[in-house]
């Protein structure tokens, strides 16, 4: 299925190997989708600066890097296994999660806020 990703906040990665990432993924059927991307550099870090014995985060998928390239088959991959409502939560459609932007369809979103 056709999908689109945005960044709710904007894209300021500056290590793709350790780093976490917000995404809204929108379907081609109008649906918009949250998850956060993470390193596993990035969770072993955030666990050791704080001390912490567990790491736990719901809508998590854990990824290799956070380059735009590997975004994309990440989405990608996960829609094609049928793992991707299991990975990420349905927030909402393209109408009322982007009514600011008066997007009502797949064809309204930007194109330049996706990849």
């Amino acid at each position: 299925m056709p999908f689109k990703i945005i960044f709710p906040a904007p894209y300021q990665v500056t290590d793709i190997y350790d780093d976490n990432l917000d995404v809204n993924i929108v379907l081609s059927n109008g649906d918009v989708y949250f998850g956060t991307l993470f390193t596993l550099k990035n969770i072993q870090k955030l666990m050791i600066t704080n001390n912490e014995i567990y790491f736990w985060s719901t809508d998590i998928l854990i990824v290799k890097d956070l380059s735009y390239q590997s975004i994309h088959q990440v989405i990608e991959t996960v829609l094609n296994d049928g793992y991707f409502e299991m990975a990420f939560s349905k927030i909402g459609t393209i109408k009322t999660v982007y009514s600011h932007f008066r997007w009502k369809e797949y064809a309204d979103v930007d194109k330049i806020r996706s990849i």
